[in-house]
């Protein structure tokens, strides 16, 4: 985004750019007291790091804490401070020039301090030659120094020590930074070393992997942006692959990154799996929306009024649980808040839009609910909730604070993002695709014919087509979203091999 670029001149390239060298020697120490300050200018900001000889000729050995590695001359510490006389937002960076297939561990590790306070940590396995990794980023920057400590060692507790000895290698450490404040989404979005993709998605079509029929499909795989009620939103499109989360004990899959910066997700099974599988274990249990409930307007709801009422607002009063809400709830407090989990969780919106295309939405009058305009016929989903009512959170500061626990349902409009349809068939490539039917939290229509009266909401149907089911229904799966909070320290690329972890 054309904002968030940096607007600094780094002043003198080789005072900008400093070599962090290691040989993983013998396992002794050896050091030089020849130390050299190096001093650059990035935006207003004055960037001073210690880069001397002893950086360079460090030895590293397998050590029980790093703090025992500094003193012993066994680990890497190096001290960045940072001042601006005008606010400012820094990110640092190491950029690989040099590191062996053996140091492609999760032994060898790197943390980074800001006065005491972790930052962020991470480790090499899954690096390559010419990556460039954000060690730290978007951090406020004034007049006050801010003080860094970048430690880099090989962790004792590792099986063969030996295989990383007489090994070499090189760092560049950079830095840049911007003078305007970066949204919260945003400031997530770097932290977990993610970044916005390029093109534009069409919401006509299905995102997938490949595309053989351009009429249908396209290939906006990545991460897109949106406005939701909270800012601007970023969401994971199409066959995606660096959105996997483990925590709780489950696998989960990003949504997308709220406007508030939280990261919504949804459950994935209690073991990983790739785009393309079908599992029952991607999701928790069959539910209704509301069991044997289906004759009225109400029944489209996540909590509901009086069914047979006049008028709109008593129809869907958010008095009731829907079962599928009660579902819910009795797996987050069994899984979630039994375990421990909920201190990592943050109150967020989940949109169960209940405002009007067609119809009153009263008794059995048929009735189409905007998501159906939205999704088949105008192909614009959006991320945003048009009534108050229908933001469930738990505090009423956010929403409609109707919620007992923070935890929802994806919406439909989440799921054209990602790459589903409400026209087009067999997407089974992209995240969401299960090969299962699990529910959504967006009402559909209710109709009556064929003397049938039937309320209905939208699933993901076997073959990740948008498409909609009767509420009463028991054959439909639960697969629960909550989002996690902002401000906690994560481990792990994304993948399905290291996925995004939390740092407790």
């Amino acid at each position: 985004m054309e904002k968030h670029k940096v607007i600094g001149t780094i002043i003198g390239v080789l005072a900008f750019i400093a070599l962090i060298v290691g040989v993983t020697y013998a396992w002794y120490t050896w050091q030089n007291s020849n130390n050299t300050n190096v001093t650059f200018t990035v935006s207003g900001a004055d960037i001073t790091f210690d880069a001397g000889s002893d950086v360079t000729s460090s030895r590293l050995r397998p050590v029980s804490t790093k703090e025992i590695g500094v003193e012993k001359g066994y680990a890497i510490e190096k001290i960045i401070t940072a001042s601006s006389p005008v606010t400012v937002y820094l990110n640092l960076y190491l950029t690989i020039e040099n590191l062996p297939d053996e140091l492609k561990n999760e032994s060898f590790k790197w943390e980074v301090y800001n006065n005491n306070n972790l930052v962020s940590i991470g480790n090499f396995k899954y690096n390559s030659l010419g990556d460039k990794i954000t060690i730290a980023s978007n951090q406020k920057i004034t007049s006050t120094v801010s003080t860094y400590k970048l430690y880099i060692w090989i962790d004792g507790n590792m099986s063969n020590p030996s295989t990383m000895q007489n090994q070499t290698f090189k760092f560049l450490l950079s830095a840049d930074a911007t003078d305007e404040e970066p949204l919260p989404s945003f400031i997530t979005l770097t932290k977990l070393g993610l970044k916005v993709s390029e093109g534009s998605p069409d919401f006509n079509k299905t995102a997938q992997a490949s595309c053989s029929d351009e009429t249908t499909c396209e290939t906006t795989n990545g991460i897109y942006e949106a406005e939701d009620d909270l800012g601007i939103s970023y969401y994971f499109r199409g066959a995606v692959e660096n959105n996997y989360v483990k925590f709780a004990g489950f696998y989960w899959r990003i949504i997308r990154i709220n406007g508030d910066g939280t990261i919504r997700m949804i459950y994935d099974g209690t073991s990983a799996h790739a785009n393309g599988e079908s599992s029952a274990d991607r999701q928790v249990s069959t539910t209704p929306v509301n069991a044997n409930y289906y004759n009225d307007n109400a029944y489209v709801g996540y909590m509901y009024g009086t069914p047979g009422s006049s008028t709109y607002e008593d129809t869907h009063a958010n008095i009731n649980d829907s079962t599928i809400k009660t579902a819910n709830d009795n797996w987050y407090k069994t899984n979630i808040i039994d375990n421990g989990y909920s201190q990592y969780i943050a109150d967020a919106i989940y949109c169960n839009d209940r405002s009007l295309s067609e119809g009153t939405g009263i008794g059995t009058t048929a009735t189409s609910y905007m998501a159906f305009n939205r999704l088949y016929t105008n192909k614009t989903p959006t991320l945003k909730c048009a009534q108050n009512e229908d933001k469930f959170t738990t505090s009423s500061s956010l929403g409609n604070g109707d919620l007992t626990y923070p935890v929802g349902l994806i919406t439909a409009d989440e799921v054209g993002l990602a790459g589903g349809s409400d026209s087009v068939s067999n997407n089974k490539k992209f995240y969401l695709w299960t090969g299962q039917g699990y529910w959504t939290m967006s009402p559909y229509h209710y109709e009556y014919s064929f003397e049938l009266e039937s309320s209905r909401n939208y699933i993901v149907n076997l073959s990740g087509r948008l498409s909609p089911y009767t509420t009463s229904s028991n054959l439909i799966y639960l697969k629960p979203v909550i989002s996690l909070k902002s401000d906690i320290i994560f481990i792990g690329n994304g993948t399905i091999s290291s996925p995004f972890e939390i740092v407790s």
